[in-house]
């Protein structure tokens, strides 16, 4: 209900008087709670003072549930002060109010997105567009969230029709970047993210992301110089040391990539990928299994992982490693764990009638696309360690595909593999070879190279017997074949 003193705070507020308009509706909330607090939320709002907002808008908006406009401010009071599921449930509550308002269908999608409920974001997006087709932020929205989902054949036209529409929306041209670096269009990726620069081109985010893309298209030297001026210009955080680190490494600027690393380290000591590149360059194995240095690499990879391991460099090692398993062992397996399954290239080699195969791995954007070739009876978001040591299953083959070049010490995981087989139980997985008796780590690839002499004796170490190895080629690194070996062992029957 109006009232002359509310209507005096109101043109003040109208005024941009925001000082003198907060003074005047805290002071009405004794005799005015409910017009007074509302409009009151609206000015903290504007005020980006979030948490204050939420205080003030939540009492009132669980006072009037079927206020839909109420439910709306209050949804973005919360999601802008941390409270993430409150702002859900918020929102929830406007969408139910009032089916119509095209802003609780945003304010749902954008809450949703914040508690990594993706489905129900790109459903409330949607239900958004129906009411007003091709409205701007939404259709972003929509786009962003299916890139989030990883359904980038989707993601990748609605991101490009939005900026042939509106050629200096940033966002859009980093999410059609961000697109295109998934599926391994390096090409289109740096275009768009030059694109991105030139709409602002001071801002430090978008000058990293440009010269991420100049090094993923192979311009190595091109993103020194511009991680270099970065840094030269004040924002040299811990990213932007890493990535000088990871182009000077392919310059191979050995000492200045190891320089940048401790850099990086210094300003972020807890960051894995910081520390398996330093590990590379300084020689200091890691003895713990890397898991956030895994499951960032495979996350950002999924999207084009088949495309370049597969199509570019000539990666057949689930192929010959079960035509290596059937050679040693037959094919009479039950039960198949697939260790670092990825995106179930192995599960398409093993996959038969009457058997089952279950997989686990860190990344889950590579066990969405392991889940979508249906072959696999269970899929587990884990790192393969703590998995092998977290239960007492049983499988009579445990098959692990490229998945110890990520792994230094190896001990620990046969040990773990030996008490999940049953007698005569069978272990097999693939390596790349070291070219001398220890665990290698060139700086150049990021992977482990491993000893196969070193690697039988910690398998007998275990009680395995019946070891055999098959020397193979892993894949082609810059057009060279790269050195591996089959192993197969067997836990005594």
């Amino acid at each position: 209900m109006s009232t002359p003193q509310l209507d005096a705070a109101m043109n003040l507020h109208r005024a941009g008087r925001l000082d003198e308009a907060e003074q005047a509706y805290r002071s009405l909330l004794p005799t005015q709670p409910a017009s007074a607090g509302r409009m009151l939320g609206v000015l903290l709002l504007q005020r980006e003072r979030w948490a204050e907002g939420a205080a003030v808008l939540v009492p009132l908006s669980k006072a009037e549930p079927r206020d839909a406009e109420l439910a709306v401010n209050a949804s973005l009071a919360l999601r802008r002060s941390g409270q993430r599921e409150p702002a859900v449930m918020a929102a929830r509550c406007a969408t139910a109010a009032d089916p119509q308002r095209l802003s609780g269908w945003n304010a749902l999608g954008l809450a949703a997105l914040e508690t990594g409920e993706l489905e129900e974001a790109l459903s409330a997006f949607e239900r958004g567009l129906q009411l007003a087709p091709g409205h701007p932020a939404l259709s972003l929205h929509r786009a962003q969230t299916l890139r989030r989902l990883s359904r980038y054949s989707e993601a990748g036209p609605a991101f490009a029709e939005l900026v042939h529409a509106q050629p200096a929306l940033l966002e859009a041209w980093r999410g059609l970047a961000a697109t295109n670096a998934a599926v391994g269009n390096v090409d289109l990726a740096l275009e768009c993210r030059s694109r991105a620069l030139a709409l602002q081109p001071q801002d430090p985010e978008l000058r990293l992301e440009h010269a991420v893309a100049q090094l993923l298209h192979e311009q190595a030297e091109a993103a020194v110089r511009s991680i270099e001026a970065l840094i030269a210009d004040g924002h040299g955080d811990a990213q932007a040391w890493a990535w000088l680190g990871r182009a000077q490494l392919k310059c191979d600027q050995r000492e200045a990539a190891r320089a940048a690393f401790a850099q990086a380290q210094q300003r972020d000591p807890q960051d894995q990928v910081v520390a398996h590149f330093l590990a590379a360059l300084t020689g200091e194995l890691p003895s713990e299994v890397e898991s956030d240095y895994i499951r960032r690499l495979f996350d950002d990879f999924a999207g084009h992982f088949e495309s370049t391991l597969v199509g570019k460099l000539g990666y057949a090692t689930p192929a010959r490693l079960a035509a290596f398993i059937r050679e040693q062992a037959g094919d009479a397996f039950a039960t198949v764990l697939d260790l670092g399954c990825g995106t179930g290239l192995m599960a398409v080699e093993l996959a038969a009638e009457g058997r089952v195969v279950d997989g686990v791995d860190l990344s889950t954007r590579m066990l969405d696309l392991a889940r979508a070739k249906g072959l696999y009876r269970s899929l587990y978001a884990a790192e393969v360690l703590e998995f092998l040591r977290g239960l007492d299953q049983r499988w009579d083959l445990i098959v692990a595909a490229d998945v110890f070049v990520y792994v230094a010490d190896l001990a620990a995981v046969f040990s773990a593999a030996f008490e999940r087989l049953p007698p005569g139980g069978s272990f097999a997985f693939s390596i790349e070879r070291s070219a001398g008796d220890a665990t290698e780590l060139p700086a150049e690839t990021g992977r482990y190279r491993h000893a196969p002499a070193a690697l039988h004796a910690q398998l007998a170490a275990c009680g395995f017997v019946g070891i055999a190895e098959q020397q193979v080629e892993i894949r082609l690194e810059k057009g060279e074949p790269v050195a591996g070996v089959l192993m197969l062992a067997k836990r005594p029957g």
